[in-house]
């Protein structure tokens, strides 16, 4: 897959280059696959930061192709938290979540809800202030603060990380490190 003319944090600073990806990495060139014009558009990598969690990096060859496009405008800055960063289902121009595209136009890719038995149920965060209820069917139910349905949407599952597309529009993910799951700012264990 490769994207033209999008804007870039790259490891010059910031910039409108062609980005490709393939096997689920960012890589320096290669042939083949869909071409996305993305003129106007800014493409941002999510990765992981050792003090402050997932926040929005610099994109380079040989990274996975955790990346999101967005319209230029909105493009967060680099080093931002990523449950800071909150961009609405219709400005989510491109998912790719290990290099395959999950969300297009702000719509999810058919892709199966892939429940995973062993991780439905309610996960709480050790202030006892979110659950988040996963259900077999790949929906999720959010209390926050004892707000009933303050969230609800669908998830999926790859492996230890959990994509989420919630009904009012946004893109979340979280990853199962252990007996725990991280997302945003939470640390949640099974209720």
């Amino acid at each position: 897959m490769l994207f033209q003319n999008v804007q870039v944090h790259g490891p010059s600073g910031s910039t409108i280059t062609d980005i490709r990806v393939a096997d689920g990495r960012v890589v320096r060139a290669g042939s083949g696959g869909e071409v996305i014009e993305g003129t106007g558009l800014g493409m941002i990598a999510v990765v992981a930061d050792p003090d402050r969690g997932h926040v929005v990096g610099r994109i380079e060859a040989g990274m996975p192709a955790d990346l999101l496009l967005v319209p230029q405008r909105i493009m967060p800055r680099l080093g931002t938290p990523w449950w800071r960063v909150v961009i609405s289902r219709r400005d989510v121009r491109g998912l790719l979540t290990r290099g395959r595209s999950v969300v297009r136009d702000g719509d999810p890719v058919a892709r199966p809800a892939n429940p995973g038995g062993a991780r439905t149920g309610t996960w709480i965060d050790r202030a006892g202030w979110l659950h988040q209820e996963l259900l077999a069917e790949g929906r999720y139910d959010e209390t926050r603060g004892g707000r009933r349905h303050a969230y609800t949407g669908r998830y999926w599952l790859d492996g230890d990380r959990i994509d989420y597309l919630d009904d009012s529009g946004f893109y979340a993910f979280g990853s199962f490190i252990g007996d725990e799951l991280y997302h945003a700012e939470f640390v949640m264990r099974r209720g």
